[in-house]
C-alpha cells in the first residue's frame, strides 16, 4: 500500500467518511448526503482536483481498511437502519433511504469508535474501487499501490493493468471471474460468461489451494473465511470492463459487508446507492 510506481511513501490517509462533492471536488465530512448519480470517472476526477497525493480509493487500500475492521460491524443496510436491529439508526436524508455519513452509532464505525473510526464502513453505499476490473472476465490489478499515482491511466483502454497467473503450470491462463460449470467461478480454467451473484461462500475457487496468488488475497478476492461469508460477491464476464464496487448498500441487508464486491458493472454506472471514498499519499520516504 505505501509504494507507488516503486516510490515509498510515509503514509496514507483514507477518508473517514463516505465523500460529499463540493465545486468539484471532493470532501471527506461528517453529517453530509454522501454524493451518488456520479460514475467513476468523474469520482476519479473529483478526487484528484483536491490536489497532490489525491485519489479515489484504491483496491489495495481498500483491503487493508477491511483487514483492520471489527468483524461485527454494521451500517445501514436497509432503508435507514441496521437490517437486523431496527434501533441502530442513523440521520435520513430526506425522501432517500440513505443516512448522514458518520450520523450511526458506533458499530457503524470500521473501528466501533465514533471519534477515530471510518464511518459507514459496510451499507449506505456501494464505493467504487480503483485498481482492480474485469475485462471480459479477465481480472486485471495494478500492481502494489499504482492506482494512487496522480498520472495512474484508470482509463478503460489503460495498459497499465495485469493479469494475475498460476506459478508452474507449463501454459498458464490468466484468472478469470464469472460463470462458469460450477456457478460463479475464480479460475484459469473452462471459460466463464455472463452475469451471476452469489453469497461468497458459494463461489468456487477452481485454484490449486497451495497455488492461489498472494496478489488474489492482497486485493480481496479471496479472503479468509471465504467458506462462511454470506457477503455479496458479483461477477459479469461479458462486460468489455466490469469496475469494482464493495461493501454493499442501503438495501442489501445480510448482503452487505466489508468483504462485499461486486464487479459487474461499467464505469459509466451511476446510481442513488452508488458512492466513493478518496484518499491521499503521505510523503515520500527519503533514505
Amino acid at each position: 500500500m505505501f509504494f507507488v510506481r516503486g516510490v515509498e511513501y510515509d503514509a496514507v490517509y483514507l477518508s473517514r467518511f463516505v465523500n460529499c462533492v463540493q465545486n468539484g471536488r471532493a470532501y471527506s465530512l461528517p453529517l453530509m448526503d454522501p454524493k451518488v448519480s456520479i460514475d467513476m470517472d468523474d469520482a476519479i476526477a473529483a478526487c484528484r482536483k483536491k490536489g497532490a497525493g489525491w485519489h479515489l480509493m484504491t483496491a489495495i487500500e481498500w483491503n487493508w481498511l477491511r483487514k483492520h475492521t471489527n468483524p461485527d460491524v454494521h451500517g445501514n443496510t436497509w432503508k435507514g437502519h441496521y437490517y437486523n436491529d431496527e434501533t441502530e439508526v442513523g440521520i435520513n436524508v430526506p425522501n432517500t433511504w440513505r443516512t448522514l455519513t458518520g450520523s450511526g452509532p458506533a458499530s457503524w464505525f470500521h473501528n466501533g469508535n465514533k471519534e477515530t473510526g471510518v464511518a459507514d464502513m459496510v451499507g449506505l453505499v456501494w464505493k467504487m474501487i480503483a485498481g482492480i476490473r474485469l475485462k471480459n472476465g479477465v481480472f486485471q490489478y495494478m500492481p502494489d499501490n499504482d492506482a494512487a499515482h496522480p498520472e495512474a491511466d484508470l482509463s478503460e483502454r489503460s495498459q497499465e493493468f495485469k493479469e494475475v497467473y498460476i506459478d508452474d503450470l507449463p501454459f498458464p491462463d490468466p484468472v478469470k471471474i464469472g460463470p462458469g460449470e460450477d456457478g460463479l467461478m475464480i479460475t484459469t480454467s473452462g471459460e466463464v460468461e455472463g452475469w451471476d451473484a452469489v453469497r461468497r461462500h458459494d463461489v468456487v475457487v477452481d485454484l490449486p489451494a497451495d497455488k492461489i496468488p498472494e496478489i488474489l488475497k492482497d486485493l480481496g478476492i479471496v479472503t479468509e473465511g471465504m467458506d462462511k461469508d454470506d457477503a455479496w460477491f458479483a461477477a459479469d464476464a461479458d462486460l468489455d470492463e466490469a469496475v469494482c464496487y464493495v461493501s454493499g448498500g442501503y438495501d442489501d441487508t445480510s448482503y452487505a459487508g466489508p468483504s462485499a464486491l461486486s464487479l459487474a458493472y461499467p464505469r459509466s454506472s451511476v446510481g442513488t446507492n452508488l458512492g466513493f471514498f478518496s484518499a491521499c499519499l503521505g510523503e515520500p520516504v527519503i533514505r
